[in-house]
């Protein structure tokens, strides 16, 4: 990352290069999210971002809190009584669970909008699923972004009176697991929006409810009750409330003359309404002030998100701009937003971002009035500000710090003391800062700790074990579908395991007294992987030949991945303790991982009743009739598509989405059944559609390259075939 002040380098170092969780906090404009996404782009951990609200969220490149988690929406009760309720409500999938125990680093952004109770859920439902309920966040390193002046938690009263009962305030720090795990307190000092020294100074005054007579009166020497927004078009109102933004927005558009064009977004697989980045039908007319709300990828750099501009010129599917200070007008670009869900690839192991849909419009919004709370990350050269109905300490702090400079500002309604104060478990969290050596300090021994801890965490067979109680519990729960010799079988692994866990209990304290006599250390390295290799490999070979017969489908699919998932976990360990002898630092413990690929897993299940038909495995409790193979539902529309039928009428004729249909035959280009010309027919295009996905271009940025003259379906179908072409030719050379 970019070094900029020490404190930046500080930052990086902490969350790379150790496991100490971080509190990354800073002014307005300091280089936060700058920093999140130069962190999602450069870590060598698997991190995974979540925020408060889906907005939020999405401008964050993550998911929300609730969805990742698969938290209900009431409020949680940090009692053990609480704790065994909230993970009974929780359905989580076999790929979620994946996700959070492969997770090393979770980010979470705009802190200050996350309630205590919130924080303590997802610290038990890490614990839980990652098999460690001894150690806050199940062992992930947390690393929470955010500005506790700004924008603070939302606490209805009702709620407030059941959660106050275990809460000093409902800010996260005083979560319990904060409590328990304090993060490493870091504040980002150099302030990129503005570079006025009285302006900034009297933005920390606001902030830090010490407003001077000084500070004051430069508050109410911006204050002009007769601003006329129309007759300044370079202005942007903020005010506190929707209703407000919604009916400036509606009156200002009315005065314009002439026609309103309308642009409806594209919305492709699954996108929720409420994480809607603008109006899904944007209208616009000539003359109408918009806001881009996304920053330009392109080079040069034209646009940013949170810049003004005025509509130029509109037609059905153009829509041009003219910003200040710019002697071209701007030929705007469709945006394409993301709608992501964690997994965890099969091959490697590794956490990856799937995308489940998309959201493609125009990156504007109507830009005479936006809310305070939608304006936070962005920045304007002037604003006019109404703060008098502000239901927060830090709505007016996020409003005054948006602009570049006080000289940009205008007040309608004057700002009053009394609504500038900080409530006071915010002042009194941020009064424990650490000063930049005593951080610089913290850093070296937390950065030894971390190195001695990655070795370690070689020979800790904590998880494994958590693995193979989890299958035990799935036992116990169905003994009666289980045949004795899988009982036993699943016993002899659970006690073979937990013996290895002790051993390698013992040996992790080794490697805390040898750490620092290098020769010593790899001697005893080298001993342990020959005992250990040799310990695993006898594991994996007994998970792979289970004598376990389940007279239950259900129940033997569950069994099947649960073993899976312990032999990855062991090959995984087996990979490691290999290795770790030739490089025992962090980088070398890293690149050992990546390097792991998952082995095959055959489950060479003995049946022992496979001669007596009366008492062969039942079919699952679910489907207790006997039913016909189901035809899958890709082939259906295929076949529908070869009557003759249209992709539109097939969607209707299905009650499915044009996009589904679309993936379906996508599906089939891929697997041979269609040709992509009979989609598209132009062998140059297909030629460098393939070529731009070759050179690491996405779906989207071959979208935009082409300006709207292919549709998502059309590119995705040339790549399908790409793949389909590579399988012919392949199977041509085995004939010949």
């Amino acid at each position: 990352m970019e070094s900029l002040t020490p404190i930046y380098d500080i930052a990086k170092e902490f969350s790379e290069n150790t496991s100490r969780s971080l509190f990354l906090t800073g002014k307005a404009g300091t280089g936060k999210t700058t920093f999140l996404k130069k962190l999602r782009r450069h870590t060598h951990k698997q991190i995974a971002v979540v925020a408060p609200t889906g907005v939020a969220a999405i401008n964050a490149g993550g998911v929300t809190i609730h969805s990742f988690f698969q938290l209900p929406f009431t409020p949680f009760v940090p009692t053990e009584a609480g704790r065994k309720n909230l993970i009974k409500k929780i359905r989580m999938t076999n790929v979620r669970r994946k996700v959070m125990q492969q997770l090393e680093i979770l980010v979470i952004d705009e802190i200050s909008m996350v309630r205590a109770d919130l924080l303590d859920a997802v610290d038990t439902v890490l614990r839980h699923f990652r098999y460690r309920n001894d150690v806050p966040f199940g062992g992930v390193q947390v690393i929470y972004i955010g500005d506790l002046y700004q924008l603070p938690p939302v606490v209805v009263p009702e709620e407030w009176e059941l959660i106050s009962q275990f809460y000093k305030s409902p800010f996260f720090f005083d979560s319990y697991a904060v409590q328990q795990q304090p993060p490493v307190y870091i504040e980002l000092d150099k302030i990129f929006r503005q570079s006025n020294a009285d302006f900034v100074q009297l933005l920390n005054e606001v902030r830090n409810n010490r407003l001077t007579d000084k500070g004051f009166n430069m508050l109410k020497s911006r204050f002009n009750p007769g601003f006329k927004l129309s007759e300044h078009p370079d202005f942007i109102f903020l005010t506190t409330h929707n209703a407000t933004a919604n009916r400036i927005n509606k009156e200002e558009m009315d005065k314009l003359p002439g026609e309103v064009f309308r642009y409806e977004a594209t919305i492709q697989g699954e996108f929720p309404e409420k994480n809607y980045p603008n109006d899904p039908v944007l209208e616009l007319k000539e003359g109408a002030k918009v806001m881009f709300i996304a920053n330009d990828n392109g080079f040069p750099r034209r646009y940013f998100n949170g810049r003004i501009g005025t509509v130029t010129h509109l037609d059905e599917s153009h829509i041009f701009v003219h910003c200040d200070y710019d002697e071209e007008e701007i030929a705007v670009s469709n945006e394409i937003w993301e709608n992501i869900r964690y997994g965890v690839n099969r091959e490697t192991g590794q956490i990856e971002e799937n995308e489940l849909g998309c959201y493609i419009q125009f990156p504007l919004r109507l830009a005479w009035a936006i809310t305070i709370h939608k304006s936070q990350g962005l920045t304007f050269d002037k604003t006019v500000i109404d703060a008098a109905l502000a239901f927060s300490s830090g709505q007016v702090y996020v409003a005054l710090s948006r602009c570049r400079s006080l000289e940009g500002i205008v007040l309608t309604s004057p700002i009053r003391r009394d609504s500038l104060v900080t409530d006071p478990s915010v002042v009194a969290y941020s009064n424990n800062r650490p000063s930049t050596a005593q951080l610089s300090s913290e850093l070296v021994q937390a950065k030894e700790q971390y190195d001695v801890q990655l070795l370690q965490s070689v020979f800790d067979f904590h998880f494994a074990n958590g693995q193979i109680s989890h299958l035990q519990s799935l036992i116990k729960k169905y003994t009666d579908v289980f045949n004795p010799e899988g009982i036993e079988h699943a016993k002899e692994l659970q006690k073979e395991i937990q013996e290895l866990a002790t051993i390698g209990e013992r040996f992790e304290r080794q490697i805390e007294t040898l750490y620092h006599d290098e020769v010593k250390l790899c001697e005893r390295l080298t001993a342990a992987a020959d005992y250990f290799t040799e310990r695993l490999d006898d594991l994996n070979e007994r998970c792979s030949h289970s004598p376990a017969a389940i007279f239950d489908i259900d129940v033997s699919k569950e069994y099947k991945e649960d073993l899976k998932n312990l032999f990855t976990e062991l090959s995984l360990k087996k990979h490691l303790i290999s290795n770790i002898c030739d490089d025992h630092t962090a980088e070398g413990y890293y690149r050992f991982k990546n390097r792991f690929r998952v082995p095959t897993f055959h489950f060479k299940a003995k049946d022992i009743f496979e001669e007596n038909e009366e008492k062969k495995p039942k079919r699952s409790r679910k489907s207790k009739t006997e039913k016909p193979a189901k035809k899958a539902s890709h082939i259906i529309t295929f076949e529908l598509y070869q009557s003759g039928k249209s992709v539109d009428e097939i969607a209707e004729e299905r009650m499915l989405a044009v996009s589904t249909i679309g993936q379906h035959l996508t599906r089939c280009v891929g697997m041979g059944l269609l040709d992509i010309h009979e989609f598209l027919d132009d062998d140059e295009l297909i030629h460098e559609i393939r070529k731009m996905a070759a050179a690491g271009g996405t779906v989207g940025d071959i979208f935009s390259a082409f300006e709207g003259n292919l549709d998502y379906m059309q590119i995705r179908m040339a790549l399908a075939g790409d793949a389909s072409d590579e399988k012919a030719g392949s199977a041509s050379k085995e004939e010949n």
